[in-house]
């Protein structure tokens, strides 16, 4: 329970506050079939140069061609995450948990230094909340020694990210005292619902005198969009005179194409197939492996490479107004705020948006192989990640990652590792399986 100083805020504005970081821990719950990598995951998502099989896909199709099993089914792995870069495991325990005392946890009384703390946490005055749900409906792979991998798979991504300005938590903060301006203009949300159908291939080529092995591997991919919506543009300003008067600029945009899950009756529906399609679209995955030597490989990938082409129920929500109030009592009560956010509908045209386009580069090393004493067999692996499309389901922000893989006990690997960058800062990882013959778990 936080309990701030300052004036009070707008209703209205405390809403609005509210629903903009509702929106990206809540509403934007979705993205990256990278993480149906239940492995990798354990790794902090270290797997350019280290997955196999059916881990492959998504990642890095040339990794197919590795001597693998030879027949893989997987089971609708689902895979969840949530995160931002501002929000950090010590702002929320020195400031969302209240204090002790002898009567048990009360609210915190902020200081001016805890307020400055807390607006510093957002890179560059903006912070980035996303999280993702990733289900792999269906996953098959196999193996022909003499050609390469195959595998097809059906994958739902549901993605979604949010950047909120720090003027928001200021505004929260300290209230719209005489003399203050807050600008929401950097504002931007994205959300989509895709399924890929992807079918991919990975085998072995020539390679150069100094590499063991060299493969490429490639995926193409049939994509259906279930939803999009996205915030084109937010305008917004608030500016409070020396003497009072509050000056406000409303403009924004918006789209969405598909069914709108928060109205009822809008046709929303979830169920595994059978779902009204709103887009279409094609991408593709193209990666290279190799072996260094018999204990290191490296690999480079780029996926989602393509688009999709939104064409149905299409809706677009706009506002472009100013406000001018020199009553205390209007701003208190919020109303004339609340009336220029609820902005107007109309028809949509067409449009286009890119798939989560994503680098990835990676270099694992089998340590038991150049540490002879070393007791069962070690992996470690080391990864770069970074979106190249500002889309659902990446992050323009570079993601380095370190995981480690120990098969102390053939069948009880033990994982782990951390991962810096992204929209999550620092994020470490810990897993195990059970390899069990025929079943892993």
């Amino acid at each position: 329970i936080i309990i701030w100083k300052g004036q009070q805020m707008t209703r209205t504005m405390f809403r609005f506050t509210i629903m903009v970081l509702f929106i990206g821990s809540v509403q934007n719950l979705f993205a990256g079939g990278d993480r149906v990598n239940v492995r990798g995951m354990g790794m902090a998502r270290s797997y350019v140069s280290s997955s196999k099989g059916l881990d492959a896909v998504g990642i890095n199709p040339a990794n197919l061609a590795i001597k693998d099993d030879t027949f893989t089914l997987s089971l609708a792995p689902v895979a969840a995450h949530a995160g931002s870069d501002f929000l950090t495991l010590g702002l929320y325990n020195d400031y969302f948990t209240g204090v002790e005392t002898s009567e048990g946890r009360v609210g915190k009384y902020l200081e001016d230094a805890d307020k400055q703390r807390i607006l510093n946490a957002f890179r560059d005055g903006v912070g980035e909340v996303s999280a993702d749900v990733a289900v792999r409906l269906v996953g098959v792979s196999f193996q022909i020694e003499s050609i390469g991998g195959f595998a097809f798979t059906i994958t739902d991504e549901i993605a979604g990210d949010i950047r909120v300005p720090n003027d928001y938590v200021r505004f929260a903060l300290y209230g719209n005292t005489p003399g203050s301006v807050f600008d929401f203009s950097q504002t931007s949300g994205k959300a989509s619902w895709l399924r890929e159908y992807a079918l991919s291939f990975g085998g072995t080529i020539p390679q150069p005198a100094f590499m063991e092995w060299l493969s490429i591997g490639a995926s193409v991919k049939l994509v259906q969009g279930y939803g999009y919506y996205e915030v084109q543009q937010f305008n917004t300003s608030l500016v409070t005179s020396d003497n009072g008067m509050l000056t406000g600029k409303v403009s924004y945009l918006s789209r969405l194409a598909g069914a709108d899950p928060t109205k009822p009756n809008s046709g929303f529906t979830v169920a595994p197939f059978g779902m009204p399609v709103y887009g279409n679209g094609t991408g593709f995955d193209l990666g290279f492996a190799g072996g260094i030597s018999d204990f290191m490989t490296v690999g480079i990938s780029m996926t989602d490479i393509g688009k999709v082409n939104w064409e149905e129920k299409i809706e677009e929500t706009y506002a472009d107004t100013t406000l001018v109030i020199d009553d205390p009592q209007v701003v208190a009560n919020g109303t004339a705020i609340e009336n220029s956010l609820k902005g107007k509908k109309r028809q949509g045209a067409p449009f286009s948006t890119s798939l989560p386009t994503t680098l990835r580069a990676g270099v694992a090393v089998q340590v038991d192989k150049v540490i002879g004493w070393m007791p069962g067999e070690m992996l470690l692996a080391a990864d770069y990640n970074k979106g190249l499309a500002d889309a659902p389901g990446t992050t323009l922000y570079g993601r380095f990652s370190v995981g480690v893989e120990w098969k102390l006990l053939k069948f009880l690997p033990l994982r782990s590792g951390v991962s810096l960058g992204g929209t999550a800062r620092i994020n470490y990882a810990l897993g195990f399986g059970l390899n069990l013959g025929f079943f892993d778990l």
